[in-house]
């Protein structure tokens, strides 16, 4: 509760009110930016700290617990007296400080946060009469959109994958899935989020009708493609099969034995849907006709790749194409 004091000063005959200045916060936090981030941004947080040489920061906020959460493991709970339970950010001599805080791999929703800055390592409940401060936080899903231009695909001329992608992850990963064949590409992604592939008879098999499905990949917060191609099969790289890294085999998507059509995209979007996955995709569905208008030509992201040789599997320069017929 802030106290206005008023002090009346005899001036002849009129009362003059003056008011007294609220004192300065003995310790102080701001977040870079709009206080709006992606999960997997990194937040520079700010500030001084007047009365002791660390600043103890701790998280509040839905889901986590209602004393206050360690910054970088917010299912740990923040106790009174235990500093291991805070990050502790020392103070230059100038009283200031500053932390960079990352937020891939944290584990928590979207929401609104709340950040405290405390001279002691002291927990939301024992913070009465205690020097801190706090900033809020709005903590947004990284997310992808995609749009096929033309559409329908036209046999033999070139066509578009272009999108968005936010939260700033280096690239995003495209799945091109008929049914005698498969091309896996990867391209970056922009500052402005936005991202493009161009395919053209180089890099794409134009002898079905499809459908084909085209599925675009964000590899989310922790800025990795959790689910990969490797060899013959695709690979949950969540889970290891003996070497660390190797990840699990999920299905064959190339080779003999291998799954077609929309049985190979089903199989995909279930692996990305996995609990212990985090990436998040779009699909487009696409027929493949031999009329229409055709686009005008664009300069490719892609270095172009022929059609690999029956039963042969290319990997080069992110792009990876599998004839089945």
């Amino acid at each position: 509760m802030r106290i206005l004091v008023l002090l009346l000063v005899f001036a002849g005959s009129v009362l003059v009110p003056v008011s007294a200045e609220e004192p300065k916060s003995a310790i102080t936090i701001v977040a870079s930016g709009d206080q709006s981030y992606f999960l997997g941004e990194e937040i520079v947080l700010t500030g001084t700290n007047e009365a002791s040489g660390t600043t103890y920061l701790f998280l509040v906020g839905p889901n986590l617990p209602k004393n206050g959460a360690y910054l970088l493991s917010p299912t740990r709970p923040a106790v009174s007296g235990v500093p291991e339970s805070f990050v502790g950010v020392p103070a230059n001599e100038d009283t200031t400080w500053e932390y960079a805080f990352p937020t891939n791999n944290l584990g928590i929703s979207a929401g609104t946060y709340t950040i405290y800055a405390v001279s002691q390592p002291k927990a939301k409940d024992q913070l009465s009469g205690g020097i801190y401060n706090t900033v809020s936080i709005i903590v947004k899903r990284p997310f992808i959109t995609a749009e096929l231009a033309p559409s329908p695909i036209i046999r033999g001329q070139p066509f578009t994958v272009t999108g968005y992608a936010e939260g700033n992850p280096d690239s995003v990963q495209l799945w091109v899935i008929g049914y005698d064949s498969a091309v896996i590409m990867r391209t970056t992604v922009h500052p402005d989020a936005a991202y493009r592939f161009d395919l053209d008879p180089s890099t794409f098999d134009y002898t079905g009708n499809g459908p084909y499905y085209l599925i675009v990949q964000h590899p989310m917060q922790n800025n990795q493609f959790d689910i990969m191609a490797g060899g013959e099969f695709v690979k949950n790289l969540q889970r290891d099969e003996g070497m660390v890294g190797s990840g699990n085999n999920v299905f064959k998507i190339f080779g003999e034995g291998s799954l077609r059509g929309s049985d190979t995209a089903h199989a995909l979007m279930d692996a990305l849907n996995e609990p212990d996955i985090d990436d998040t995709y779009v699909l487009i569905t696409a027929e493949v006709t031999d009329s229409g208008s055709v686009p005008q030509e664009t300069r490719p992201t892609q270095s172009p790749l022929g059609f690999a040789p029956l039963g042969a599997l290319v990997l080069t320069l992110g792009i990876a194409v599998w004839s089945r017929r």
